[in-house]
């Protein structure tokens, strides 16, 4: 609650004084004690530990141990499990008995505090999977509070996935601040503003999923941030006389005085003043007020002692009717449970909350009034900007992720033959770099890390974290396991998850087996993208030695460099491994072993690579094509003699020339940061520089390049498929755009979508698990147009889309399927934007940095056009294909014949009878530790409700899928594993989108 002039401050402590004494209901202050620990931002994360945190730890865990009253609230396990593991055997009990006694308290217990808006699903799962595992090792602790206090705007995701791990309350901060205050100041007054503070709505109960009905979770919104209580005088009529006064004690003296007996009093009546303007804001008698802040309690002694003068003071003057103590946060929740209707045993007249359902808080939005003074005509600060921020980071931590993913299948599968396979398999090794490949992915879930909201030198610090553990997991767990896999000999191959072993000047004869491994439990049949050296000629066999087909193109986008397109078969999670064999341009044969299996008729002549080379297209051309047989699109030069794309055709509903353009737009920026988005007005197209144009014209691939500038680029792709597994999904279904893009100084870069889709100002952003509807608006009356634009601007995990919102005889859907999360929106009706790279000299308030981004990223994406209940159908599976790439690990047969390799090693490694349905995903297959025989995981019925004719429920056997095990029992536990529902017999059923975790015990075979 903003006060407007600085005299009202005396006159309020009287009235407050006065009042308080006749009123009976005394309010109870729980003082949560709490040290807000940023897993890098202005620092990085070692720097921050080893300055900051320790000294936290270490004066915490010494204050606790020799006052019982003292409390103090945890949250960042990736810190805590770090310095615990480094303390002696005595300060860990001296903790255990703290935690036990409940004045070590755990709030949230994952590895970082994550970000809400860019995380995906998976990411956040494992690492509040892997702070909960050390408590419940360690401690025997399960948490149920979640603490998000600085993510930048709270989603539905996050309190669902919280619901699901058994957690009761929640707490959130960052949410639009027009939501939870009045602006009615003389200069600011902000239409239909304060909502939560009118109707007392900082506590809710939150239903987040509109699938899943029976999930909530109560939630707290923090009243005026996560920092110790203060209280702003703002006098806007001479803003230079606003001023700041509390109670951090560790910040600075002049607006935090400490207690003395001299200004006591004073003081008092000020924290009084706090209470009661607060305590005002909710519906009952129990104040949550968190004593802390950044890094705060490095000097405990100096927090605790001139706070307990207070606590003495007020509860020795019970005229203040306000009770004080500090509390852990589950103290807090039980007495407002305990006071209110949540309590259904209490006698006393219930007290309601109001009930949220499946809207989420963003875009955060900040309101400063200097904003005014500035001439921005608006107060508002749109944090939409981080969504994008620093494109290539976020992609390589996607990356990053299913590389994890994938090697702890692999990890999992190998250990079920640990005594079975010839092969060497250092398997504490692996699982060393598994451990801190999770360590580090969870490290990048913060919320200043996968949103590029820190400094330069802790972003590349971040970047240097993320390769050395995708370094390690190549080098220790993905060639070692897949030799392990394939082993039916004592013969050892050199397995390598780099294709330099085929870039080292390739001879002709030479033969590489590359072996493709699938971290999906489908079948699948897909085309894969191989870099070759420049003129070799290369021929295929699959697993079988049968010849398969295969396209080398030269990418114009890429420097010119040379790819060989083919399609793979995979089963579900398995490995397959297909030759690639080096010729002559003729297709002859020089391998001698080779020649005489040819010869002997026991494997077919190899199909040499159609070798296809991009011709260049001239401005003045006619309407370029390219299609398979779903769909055919056609290319226009348009009047600024930039090649696009200007119609689609729909075969297999005979529609031709749909109206869809895309496009490179520049939006030209502000006054923007890493956080906000803040254009200067609506965009523009991107001006190419000496433009080109090529076309790739083959049997398997076709593609259209457009070269901007020499660092943008777009290729549009479109394949064939030989696809004769049945499977109704398939690469024909789509084409992908590579966008390899970069922005100029004050400039951010989008691609636009223009259709004919009467979308009704509505559009659809992922959360990573549900659609989220927006509904393009003007918020708040802030009509100001850049305010519009990035008001309008939301978070998208995986997929953006368009759909027709009116009734029409052939409805289409644009959806747009990603690997990396980015900024989207429909600033018009039937457009679509993605927005992809920023850059900005404006040095932001917060990290007194420019957001100087000079990566050069290719992003891709999947586009699908046409009938909504067809792309709906398929859109999800296609998603997880894209985020979940086939992962190749090559080896030369170089030193045996391809036949004796084949009877050395097996060539295909089928690990289950049979695919899951493409509507299940088996989300998580690992083990949490090298020794156990214990196998977790994790089963999600993919479709939403009513998504389409697949949303149904499922059942399975887990027994029969997981036939390679000998299972003796499976529970079904809490998403993070750490509480078990009930003991299953075999079969599971899972509604839309339901999303279970077990635990399946095996006896060693």
């Amino acid at each position: 609650m903003r006060i407007k002039i600085i005299f009202l401050f005396v006159i309020l402590n009287i009235i407050y004084v006065n009042t308080s004494k006749e009123n009976n209901d005394q309010i109870q202050v729980f003082l949560i004690p709490h040290s807000h620990s940023d897993v890098g931002w202005k620092q990085t994360y070692n720097s921050y530990y080893e300055l900051n945190v320790t000294r936290v730890l270490d004066n915490i865990v010494a204050t606790l141990s020799k006052d019982p009253t003292k409390k103090f609230n945890w949250a960042e396990m990736v810190y805590f499990e770090r310095w615990y593991s480094e303390q002696t055997t005595n300060i860990k009990e001296t903790v255990k008995g703290l935690v036990q006694d409940k004045q070590l308290y755990f709030v949230g217990g994952g590895w970082a505090q994550n970000d809400e808006a860019t995380t995906d699903y998976q990411a956040v799962i494992n690492q509040m999977t892997l702070g909960h595992q050390f408590l419940l090792n360690e401690f025997q602790v399960k948490p149920e509070i979640g603490w998000q206090i600085d993510p930048f705007g709270p989603s539905t995701l996050t309190a669902t996935l919280f619901s699901l791990m058994g957690f009761k309350y929640h707490v959130i901060n960052r949410i639009d601040e027009r939501i939870k205050y009045v602006f009615n100041a003389e200069q600011m007054d902000i239409k239909d503003s304060g909502i939560m503070e009118i109707e007392r709505e900082f506590e809710f109960m939150w239903y987040p999923s509109p699938n899943n009905k029976n999930l909530s979770i109560f939630t707290h919104v923090l009243d005026h941030h996560y920092s110790s209580p203060f209280l702003s005088i703002e006098n806007y009529l001479a803003p230079m006389l606003s001023y700041t006064t509390g109670f951090d004690f560790e910040g600075p003296s002049s607006q935090n005085p400490p207690i003395t007996k001299d200004n006591i009093k004073e003081r008092a009546n000020l924290f009084f003043q706090i209470v009661q303007e607060r305590s005002a804001l909710f519906r009952h008698k129990n104040l949550l007020l968190p004593f802390g802040g950044d890094f705060r309690f490095q000097n405990s002694a100096l927090e605790f002692d001139n706070m307990d003068r207070l606590i003495e003071y007020f509860n020795s003057n019970p005229h203040f009717g306000i009770n004080i103590k500090y509390a852990t946060l589950d103290e807090y929740f039980e007495a407002v449970f305990n006071s209110t209707a949540m309590d259904q045993t209490s006698n006393d007249e219930p007290i309601s909350f109001p009930k949220f359902s499946s809207d989420d808080y963003f875009v955060y939005t900040q309101c400063e009034y200097q904003n005014y003074l500035s001439s921005f005509g608006t107060c508002a600060n749109y944090w939409s900007g981080f969504y994008s921020s620093y494109a290539e980071l976020k992609q390589v931590v996607r990356k990053s992720d299913s590389l994890l993913r994938a090697a702890e299948m692999l990890y999992s599968l190998s250990s079920s033959k640990l005594a079975n396979s010839p092969f060497s398999f250092d398997f504490e090794d692996a699982f060393g770099a598994i451990s801190r490949h999770r360590n580090i992915s969870g490290i990048l879930t913060h919320h200043d890390a996968v949103t590029g909201t820190s400094i330069l030198a802790v972003r590349k610090n971040y970047m240097e974290m993320l390769e050395e553990v995708q370094h390690q997991t190549m080098l220790k767990v993905m060639p070692g396991a897949v030799g392990f896999l394939l082993a039916n000999q004592t013969i050892y191959l050199d397995y390598s998850c780099n294709n330099t072993i085929i870039d080292n000047n390739p001879n002709e004869g030479d033969i590489y087996a590359i072996s493709f491994t699938n971290s999906l439990s489908w079948d699948r049949y897909e085309f894969v993208e191989i870099e070759i050296p420049e003129s070799i000629i290369v021929a295929i066999y699959d697993y079988d030695l049968n010849p398969v087909p295969s396209q080398t193109v030269q990418r114009m986008d890429k420097n010119g460099n040379w790819y060989i397109y083919t399609q793979i078969k995979t089963p579900a999670l398995g490995i397959s491994t297909y030759f690639f064999i080096i010729t002559d341009s003729s297709g002859q044969i020089f391998n001698k072993e080779l020649l005489y299996l040819i010869e002997e008729k026991i494997v077919q002549k190899p199909i040499i690579s159609q070798v296809i080379y991009s011709n260049e297209i001239a401005q003045d051309s006619e309407p370029i094509t390219i299609g398979n047989t779903l769909f055919n699109l056609n290319f226009k030069f348009n009047n600024y003699n930039l090649l696009s794309l200007n119609s689609f055709d729909d075969l297999q509903r005979n529609e031709l020339s749909i109206p869809i353009t895309q496009n490179y737009i520049e939006y030209s920026s502000y006054s923007d940061s890493s956080y906000t988005f803040r254009p200067n007005g609506p965009p523009v197209n991107l001006k190419p520089v000496n433009p080109k144009y090529y076309i790739t014209n083959g049997t398997l691939v076709k593609i259209v390049t457009i070269i901007y500038t020499s660092n943008c680029s777009q290729s549009y792709i479109v394949y064939n498929s030989n696809n004769t597994l049945g499977q109704f999904i398939n690469e024909e279904q789509y084409f992908e755009i590579d966008n390899i893009v970069a922005a100029g100084w004050n400039k951010e870069v989008a691609s636009k979508f223009s259709t004919n889709i009467n979308n009704n100002n509505i559009f659809y952003t992922s959360n990573g698990l549900e659609m989220m509807q927006r509904q393009y608006k003007v918020v708040f009356g802030d009509d100001e147009p850049w305010s519009v634009i990035a008001a309008n601007f939301f978070p998208s995990i995986n997929t953006a889309q368009i759909l027709d919102q009116v009734q029409t005889p052939l409805p289409k859907q644009l959806s747009v399927l990603t690997r990396q999360t980015m900024g989207a929106s429909s600033q018009s009706n039937g457009d679509l934007e993605l927005l992809f790279v920023r850059r900005s000299e404006s040095l932001g308030s917060t990290l007194h940095e420019n957001m100087n981004d000079i990566s050069n990223p290719l992003i891709k994406v999947r586009v699908l056009f046409g009938d909504p209940s067809n792309i709906e159908q398929i859109r999800t599976p296609l998603s997880l294909l894209l985020e979940n790439p086939l992962i190749p690990v090559y080896s030369a047969v170089s030193d045996i014949s391809i036949d004796k390799w084949t009877q050395a090693y097996n060539t295909l490694y089928k690990p289950f009878s049979e695919s899951l349905p493409y509507d299940l995903h088996l989300l998580t297959f690992t083990k949490q530790n090298s020794t156990d025989s214990n196998y977790f995981i994790r089963l999600l019925n993919i479709y939403e409700v009513n998504q389409g004719m697949d949303s149904q429920p499922i059942q399975i056997s887990i027994n029969n899928f997981f036939n390679l095990f000998n299972i003796s029992n499976i529970e079904e536990t809490t998403l993070s594993f750490n509480s078990i529902i009930n003991i299953i017999d075999d079969n599971v059923s899972l509604n839309p989108l339901d999303l279970k975790s077990f635990i399946i015990q095996t006896n060693k075979q």
